[in-house]
């Protein structure tokens, strides 16, 4: 409760901040660009101005209740802005309205996300086609404005994916907490059975008979009562001992050929033939994958024994790339055909447990007569996200990326001096080939980091042995070497990834180097190695920052998720394993003490005298009585615990 608190407390404080935030960057944004740049708004202008600001960001505050009126709302007030202020430049629109079109992203499915998204960029396409004065420049501000809003939804998608995985991940640790209690109820229980039946009835029996033969002046019936509650003694002594034992051994690691072994080899014992066998290189699982084959396993046998008593079960488990592979199959009972399980609620856990993992589990009669259970489960978490939109994304900032070179040579204010078509073409295609490395950023992003940097650094050459006018175009870079980064730290190993920072700016250092060791006035080898450490120092807080938000990013990803399933997980084994330790310790400090005295006292009465004998009839008497008094406070105090 006190978490979903803060974080309520949180939201609220976003609600209003954000609109705050945007009200005290837009205004000062809007003297900067207009009146400092030599087109003042006057009075009439800034009013205007500071009304659609405030009136478009205080709309916001109510973006996650109405993500649709507040984005309908907010594109018409900050369109209406411009057109009202009369100067395009002016930081009125194209703000508050990116901010409700994530919000309406995040709280709603594709369709209104991508019809909202269309919205938003037809009111700005209107708003620059009255504008601006060449179609160059509609071109150049709407591609900007195209993959701004086409971006800002696709990441709202994603977050909505990655919210509704949250979900499904909260889901399933309650499901294990539900398995975690139940674990330890059903070992609980069976210790309290195990304890009653190996103690309980003997214990009972010595107390009748030592009570009874105490009543009676019977030399012969007292060294009787002695010598069999010695003999129930030490059998009581033999079996919970045997049981304190098992309840005490070490915990087990949680690898299936720990987990299995004793489960099948308890069925033998019961007269199940059943053989194990387990093939290919045994590896750490994920601990839910863990606890869902040996579930699944075990369920079967229960069900194999149940209704196929005697038949011959076979277990296979296979390692495989990327998938675990259960089989589990019994002969049917004198040949005859084994017949439906039941409710079938046994399957269906057993399905249910392979498909929240994302595999298959397939389970009916088997060619031979018996019945046959396959499931496999794959040893990899899958992302949670869902396909489509990360692929989006990822196409979408491809494609950015690759337009980038085309934004350099367009008005109004080209980077690189006018070149002819062949040569721009060549120049865009050279810049479009680079990014294309983006795609793996997720899958082998240390991979596609290297063939970036790679192509940058040819460019670099290429273009100081060409025409160094071109090195401007590195300013376009920046970004695609800013998400490898990201990528590099997100998605393999955050804090093993820090090189990356270090290696994206090589690029820029030997431009930089190249085009001082070349030029005519200056002329000096030595001046390579200046350009380049220069440019590395001053680009390194970049990437840098790059690093560190991808840091960020994998600590708040799922993989904090999954770790905290297999943290729940290893909750139930932990659990059972508590429950027999406090078993064991009840059963050494009282009742096997207490038995142990019994079989003393009779062993020295029947050693003794007739005398010695009665005394000791009388001291055995008293502590079955007391050791049945302890055995009973434990089965208490264990249910209590229920």
């Amino acid at each position: 409760m006190r978490a979903d608190g803060d974080v309520g407390r949180w939201r609220r404080a976003a609600d209003w901040g954000v609109p705050l935030l945007l009200i005290a960057v837009q205004l000062p944004a809007t003297w900067l660009v207009t009146d400092a740049g030599g087109a003042p708004l006057g009075i009439r202008g800034w009013t205007v101005a500071a009304i659609a600001v405030v009136t478009a960001s205080a709309a916001l505050v109510w973006r996650r209740v109405a993500p649709v009126p507040v984005l309908f709302a907010t594109v018409l007030i900050s369109a209406a802005g411009v057109l009202a202020v009369g100067n395009p430049d002016a930081v009125v629109g194209g703000v508050s309205d990116v901010v409700a079109l994530y919000s309406l992203a995040v709280h709603h499915g594709p369709r209104r996300a991508v019809a909202g998204c269309v919205a938003a960029f037809t009111v700005a396409l209107a708003v620059s086609l009255r504008y601006a004065p060449s179609p160059a420049e509609v071109l150049y501000n709407e591609v900007l404005d195209g993959f701004t809003y086409l971006g800002v939804t696709t990441l709202g998608q994603v977050r909505r994916q990655h919210k509704a995985a949250r979900g499904r991940l909260r889901d399933r640790l309650a499901g294990i907490e539900r398995e975690h209690r139940a674990a330890a109820a059903a070992e609980r229980e069976r210790l309290a059975r195990d304890v009653h039946d190996v103690a309980g009835h003997h214990l009972s029996a010595v107390v009748v008979h030592s009570g009874a033969a105490a009543h009676r002046d019977d030399r012969e019936l007292t060294r009787q009562a002695l010598s069999v509650a010695a003999d129930t003694g030490q059998e009581v002594l033999s079996s919970l001992s045997r049981l304190v034992d098992e309840v005490t051994a070490p915990a087990p690691d949680g690898g299936l050929r720990t987990l299995l072994p004793p489960l099948c080899h308890g069925l033998v014992r019961l007269g199940v033939p059943v053989s194990l066998t387990v093939e290919g290189r045994a590896r750490e699982l994920p601990a839910e994958v863990t606890t869902a084959a040996y579930r699944i396993v075990q369920e079967s046998l229960t069900n194999a024994m149940r209704y196929a008593s005697g038949a011959p079960v076979r277990v296979i488990v296979r390692y495989g790339p990327g998938v675990l592979a259960v089989d589990v199959e019994n002969g049917a009972p004198g040949g005859a055909q084994v017949p439906a399980l039941g409710g079938r609620r046994g399957i269906r856990g057993m399905r249910e447990r392979a498909e929240g993992l994302g595999g298959v589990l397939d389970a009916g009669p088997a060619p031979g007569g018996g019945w046959s259970v396959v499931a496999r489960l794959p040893t990899t978490s899958s992302s949670g996200h869902g396909r489509g939109w990360p692929e989006v994304l990822d196409a979408v900032t491809l494609a950015f990326y690759a337009a980038l070179p085309l934004l350099g040579f367009l008005p109004p204010e080209a980077l690189v001096p006018v070149l002819p078509t062949g040569g721009i073409l060549l120049v865009v295609a050279a810049m479009a080939g680079r990014v294309v490395p983006l795609w793996w950023r997720r899958r082998a992003p240390y991979a596609a980091l290297a063939a970036l940097t790679v192509a940058d650094t040819v460019w670099a050459v290429a273009c100081t042995l060409w025409s160094p006018d071109l090195l401007a175009l590195f300013v376009l870079f920046c970004p695609a070497q800013l998400v490898m980064v990201y990528s590099a730290a997100a998605y393999r190993g955050a804090w093993q990834a820090w090189p990356a920072a270090f290696v994206a700016p090589l690029p820029w250092g030997i431009g930089l180097g190249l085009s001082l060791a070349t030029d005519p006035e200056i002329g000096d080898p030595v001046a390579f190695v200046f350009g380049l450490v220069l440019a590395v120092l001053v680009t390194i807080p970049l990437t840098a920052g790059a690093w560190a938000c991808g840091v960020a990013a994998a600590l708040r990803s799922r993989r904090w998720g999954f770790a905290e399933l297999d943290t729940a997980t290893a909750r139930t084994s932990r659990a059972v394993h508590a429950e027999r330790s406090r078993v064991a310790v009840g059963l050494s400090g009282t009742v096997l003490d207490r038995t142990a005295r019994l079989v003393q006292a009779a062993e020295t009465g029947l050693a003794g005298t007739d005398g010695d004998a009665r005394e000791a009839l009388r001291v055995v008497t008293g502590q079955a009585r007391a050791a049945l008094t302890d055995m009973r406070a434990l089965l208490d105090a264990m249910e209590e615990t229920a």
